[in-house]
């Protein structure tokens, strides 16, 4: 087992030989692990490490579990990869099952702690940063009213140094507004 996946087990107390057969739609995302246990649905969170941090200490690979990587994040930026404090919601018989899970899951790909972790995902073109690709299709242009919504309305009946708000309102639209041309 990789040093990633056993300092996550450590952090919870975790035999490796935990049975993490009833543990079911596993999920990892940003700050947040879910998993179902039987009926119950257990949730492990931690607060992301800042993309500022991510940033200075790029390249990152994604798919080995560095022991330099930990190292760096502790003791350079303060940040431990496996945070000291994970709110844990689900009965305690349950989080070693899932822990158990998601150390599985980190050791068949690593990135799966860095996502939790809040690293940045990886495009997959990842090779030129230079090249962008064709940009999507742009909506049709939106219609604009026929009218500025304040001269649609009544008065609004909140009074200002200018008068009723919607006169104020209008008076304003037409001061900005660009003239108008005539045919």
């Amino acid at each position: 087992m990789g040093p990633w996946a056993r300092a996550f087990l450590e952090k919870f107390g975790s035999p490796t030989d935990v049975d993490t057969s009833q543990v079911r739609d596993l999920r990892i995302e940003p700050s947040l692990i879910t998993a179902k246990v039987g009926d119950e649905t257990v949730t492990l969170s931690a607060p992301p490490i800042p993309a500022g941090i991510w940033a200075a200490i790029e390249p990152v690979r994604t798919d080995t579990q560095s022991e330099s990587l930990i190292q760096t994040l502790d003791h350079t930026w303060e940040e431990p990869l496996i945070p000291e404090v994970i709110v844990r919601v689900g009965r305690r018989e349950t989080v070693p099952a899932v822990a158990a899970a998601v150390a599985n899951a980190i050791e068949a790909d690593p990135s799966a702690l860095l996502r939790w972790r809040g690293y940045p995902e990886v495009s997959a073109a990842a090779g030129d940063d230079w090249r962008g690709t064709e940009l999507p299709e742009l909506p049709p242009p939106a219609r604009r009213p026929a009218a500025p919504v304040p001269t649609r309305s009544p008065t609004s009946g909140i009074h200002s140094a200018n008068g009723d708000l919607v006169e104020a309102l209008v008076a304003a639209y037409s001061t900005l507004s660009p003239p108008r041309r005539t045919a």
